[in-house]
C-alpha cells in the first residue's frame, strides 16, 4: 500500500501535466470562421461560377424519326414465305419502320400476311435489308417473285393465330402456311401431302407440299387456337400415314389421343374396320412398331391365296419395314414360294433391296 508521501508525489505530477496542456491550448490562436464559402474560394473559381450562371442551359437536340413512306421502302417477294424489305435513308432525318404481325401486303393476287412484327430505325445515310416471314393467303397463285405494297386489309379469321404466334415463335413457317390455307380455304389434304393419294381433290401444286408431321402440327395449331380444321382433320389417310411415319408418329399419337397402351388396338381396328382404301396400311404400322409380331404374321398373309392381293403385297413390303435381319431369309423364302405368282413374286425383289440397304446403313 502506497505511503502518504508517494500519493503526494503522484498528485503533483498529474497536476503539472493537466496545467501544461491547458496552457498550450490557451496560447494557440483560433482562426476566425469565414463569413461565407465564397470568401475562401480562388478568384478563378468564383469567376467560372458567375459565368456559368449567366449562360442558358443547352438541352441536347432531339431528332424525331419519321415513318417510312411507300416511296422510300420496297417489299419484294423472294419465295413462298419470304418478303424482303429494303430501305436506304437518303434524308437528314431518321426513318422508323413499324410493321405489326398480321399486316397484309398486296402482291397483285390475294397477298401475304406478316407473321412476326418488325420495329426498326434507319439513321440518315443508313440502309436496312430484312427478310420477313410471311404466309400466302391463297393457294391460287404461289407467287415466288414480284413487288408488294402495304395494305389496309385485315384477315379476321387469322387474328387468333397471329396472337398465338406472338408467344410461340418456335412454330415452323410450313406449319403456319398449312394452317392458314386450311382456315381460309378449307384446303384439301392433296394440296399439302407428299404421300401418294388414291383420288386427288386438288391439282398437283408442289409449292405447298410439306412433310406429314407438318400437317399434323398444323392440325394441332388449329386445335390450340380454336379454329375449324375442316377437311384436313377428317381425312383418314392423313391419320394412318402420320401413325406410320416415324417422324410424325409421336405428334400424331398426341393429336389423335392414342396412348401407348392403346396403340395395338388402333392398328387392329384399322386393319379390320378401317377405311377400305387404306386398311392395308395397318400392316405397315404393325411391321414398324411391332416387328416381332410382323415377322410371324406377314409371311402367312403373303402366302395365303384367299387373302386379297392388296393385303398380300402389303405384307411383303411390311417385312422389309421391320428392318430386322431375320426378315431377309423370310423374304427369300417368299421369293421362292411365289415364283408361280408373277405379280406377287415381283414385289419381293424391291422389298429385299430396301431391307438390305437399310441393314447396311445401320451397321
Amino acid at each position: 500500500m502506497a505511503s502518504r508521501k508517494q500519493r503526494l508525489i503522484v498528485a503533483s505530477v498529474l497536476g503539472a501535466t493537466v496545467g501544461a496542456g491547458l496552457w498550450w491550448t490557451l496560447r494557440t490562436p483560433v482562426a476566425p470562421r469565414p463569413a461565407s464559402v465564397a470568401s475562401v474560394m480562388p478568384a478563378e473559381l468564383l469567376r467560372g461560377i458567375a459565368e456559368a450562371k449567366q449562360k442558358p442551359v443547352q438541352k441536347p437536340a432531339v431528332t424525331v424519326a419519321k415513318a417510312a413512306s411507300d416511296d422510300e421502302i420496297t417489299f419484294e417477294r423472294r419465295d413462298l414465305n419470304t418478303l424482303r424489305l429494303a430501305l436506304t435513308n437518303a434524308t437528314k432525318q431518321p426513318i422508323s419502320i413499324n410493321l405489326g404481325a398480321g399486316k397484309v401486303f398486296d402482291d397483285g393476287s390475294d397477298g401475304v400476311i406478316l407473321l412476326k412484327s418488325l420495329n426498326a430505325t434507319v439513321q440518315p445515310g443508313g440502309a436496312l435489308t430484312e427478310d420477313l416471314k410471311v404466309a400466302a393467303l391463297s393457294s391460287a397463285k404461289a407467287g415466288n417473285g414480284g413487288k408488294c405494297r402495304r395494305s389496309d386489309r385485315t384477315e379476321p379469321k387469322l387474328t387468333s393465330m397471329i396472337r398465338y404466334l406472338e408467344s410461340h415463335p418456335e412454330v415452323p413457317v410450313p406449319v403456319i402456311q398449312t394452317a392458314v390455307l386450311a382456315i381460309l380455304e378449307d384446303a384439301p389434304v392433296d394440296l399439302f401431302a407428299r404421300f401418294p393419294r388414291p383420288q386427288a381433290d386438288a391439282p398437283p401444286v408442289d409449292s405447298f407440299k410439306v412433310e406429314t408431321r407438318d400437317i399434323i402440327a398444323a392440325l394441332q395449331l388449329m386445335l390450340d387456337i380454336g379454329a375449324d380444321s375442316g377437311k384436313l382433320s377428317q381425312d383418314a389417310q392423313v391419320k394412318i400415314e402420320a401413325m406410320i411415319d416415324p417422324k410424325a408418329h409421336a405428334i400424331a399419337m398426341q393429336y389423335y389421343g392414342i396412348s401407348q397402351a392403346d396403340e395395338w388396338l388402333y392398328w387392329k381396328h384399322e386393319l379390320i374396320e378401317g377405311d377400305p382404301r387404306t386398311r392395308h396400311y395397318a400392316l405397315y404400322g404393325i411391321a414398324r412398331f411391332y416387328p416381332d409380331i410382323a415377322l410371324q404374321m406377314m409371311p402367312r398373309w403373303a402366302l395365303e391365296t384367299r387373302t386379297a392381293p392388296i393385303y398380300r403385297r402389303a405384307a411383303i413390303g411390311a417385312l422389309a419395314l421391320t428392318q430386322r435381319p431375320e426378315a431377309l431369309p423370310l423374304l427369300q423364302a417368299l421369293q421362292r414360294g411365289l415364283v408361280r405368282e408373277g405379280e406377287l413374286e415381283q414385289c419381293v425383289e424391291p422389298a429385299l433391296r430396301y431391307l438390305q440397304q437399310n441393314l447396311a446403313n445401320a451397321l
